[in-house]
């Protein structure tokens, strides 16, 4: 991670780009290269629409137009020519830019992050990452309903396209290490099968932590053997399971192979164990107010020096892996996506996930100056501090810099999270929302003559 003088001297010699302790121009030159990416020297080239997409990412606005205007205003800061506000050319550059290089940019913020965390943030000195999956909206399009269509039980143009995606996101410090991206349903669409896409982000000696959908006999051995462990809870318990021990930390059992799953060949069926040995813990969730009293968690962690009390603890912080894609959806807006082809919808997915990464790498800079975890600082502060920051650091002069920086990382280091252990609240509205009414035939068809009454 880079240190607190590293982030002061880069803020103070930059030229407006943000996050420059983390996203350096030359990084991304580097990107660009590495993906082989041949580009003009034009008012847009591929730097400055990134900066362009990571402050319309960021912003409440999110739109092209707002991105332009703040591109504008620097550019006339700086003493330099100021462009047409029209938003077409960002548009274009942004269409030229690979999904790639945007891809790389935010796994690679993510990597760097991680490599520079404590030991003492980290689970028993070793890395771990909570898989988890969600789902988000966009345009109603032909082209995006051609990729994601909408639910089957919609009626055609009423509903909208629908993406599912699995992210691997770190324990220690929230940052968001891959994605895969599928339509919400049909054969290959499931988290587990997404996650497999994400198995190379992924080395010996990592954990992952994910619910009980990932409770998959296949999926367990394949983590096995690439050298990850996993910690899940368990679905139910399964037909032919033997206890060959027993003990206060958890129970070993032999887990027979299930039967041959639909779309799975014979072949790679016969590669897999007839069986595995595994560890069952106990869960105790009474004293902390849990929506359950108990629960059992299964893992490949045969470790006897981890009690099952450390098992159980590490599971019930899969919670954060929750929260985490909460802030990414809510807090940053991801939840419904603006681009109206799936190619755009990609690239706008990754710029938020970079943006998110580098929130995430100044969280943890100002966590290690005030001696804090970077799970105890608010996510929606920090946005909140870095957007309000953002231009005033830009403006300043570079001998100036230095200060305002130290200002943001205290400002966002003040920003805490509570402690609310066992804290759950009922899926349910008391404020009343706003009763309009509901489009039941398509928006062309209501605008016709005859329809008009009904709606209007």
């Amino acid at each position: 991670m880079t240190s607190v003088e590293t982030v002061r001297a880069r803020f103070a010699s930059s030229q407006g780009l943000p996050f420059t302790d983390v996203l350096t121009e030359a990084s991304i030159v580097q990107v660009l290269g590495e993906h082989h990416v041949e580009y003009r020297d034009r008012l847009f080239n591929p730097v400055t629409t990134i900066w362009g997409f990571l402050s319309q990412v960021l912003s409440d606005d999110h739109s092209c137009r707002d991105a332009v205007s703040r591109v504008l205003a620097h550019r006339a800061a700086s003493g330099l020519g100021p462009c047409s506000p029209n938003a077409a050319s960002y548009c274009n550059a942004r269409k030229r830019l690979p999904t790639g290089v945007l891809r790389a940019l935010a796994r690679r913020t993510a990597e760097q992050l991680q490599e520079g965390l404590p030991p003492a943030w980290k689970w028993r000195g070793r890395d771990v990452f909570v898989a988890d999956g969600s789902h988000v909206s966009m345009p109603d399009t032909a082209e995006n309903q051609a990729a994601y269509p909408q639910v089957y039980n919609q009626r055609p143009g009423l509903g909208f396209p629908l993406a599912r995606l699995t992210v691997l996101l770190s324990l220690a410090s929230g940052a968001c290490h891959d994605l895969a991206l599928a339509p919400y349903a049909g054969k290959g669409t499931g988290e587990t099968t997404l996650l497999r896409q994400m198995y190379g982000s992924l080395s010996p000696g990592d954990v992952v932590v994910a619910d009980a959908l990932f409770d998959n006999y296949f999926l367990i051995w394949e983590l096995r053997g690439l050298g990850v462990d996993v910690v899940a809870r368990e679905q139910a318990e399964r037909v032919g399971t033997r206890t060959v021990q027993s003990g206060p930390e958890g129970d070993l059992i032999v887990w027979p192979r299930p039967n041959k799953p639909r779309g799975m060949s014979s072949e790679q069926y016969r590669t897999y164990p007839k069986s595995q040995t595994i560890r069952r813990v106990a869960v105790d969730a009474r004293a902390k107010d849990n929506r359950v009293d108990q629960f059992r968690v299964v893992t490949t962690i045969l470790d006897e020096s981890v009690d099952g009390g450390q098992i159980g603890d590490l599971y019930e912080r899969r919670w954060q892996g929750a929260l985490d894609l909460r802030s990414i959806k809510s807090v940053m807006k991801m939840d419904v996506l603006r681009c109206k082809s799936p190619e755009m919808v990609g690239k706008e997915i990754w710029a938020h996930l970079l943006a998110y990464n580098l929130l995430r790498t100044v969280m943890a800079q100002a966590a290690a100056r005030s001696a804090v975890e970077p799970r105890q600082i608010s996510f929606k502060g920090a946005k909140q501090a870095v957007t309000a920051f953002a231009p005033k650091i830009e403006a300043a002069r570079p001998e100036e810099r230095g200060r305002l920086i130290d200002a943001l990382l205290r400002t966002v280091a003040y920003h805490r999270v509570g402690h609310r252990p066992g804290r759950w609240e009922p899926r349910a509205h008391k404020r009343r929302a706003r009763q309009d009414q509901r489009l039941m035939i398509p928006r062309a068809t209501t605008k016709l003559p005859q329809n008009r009454a009904k709606y209007f």
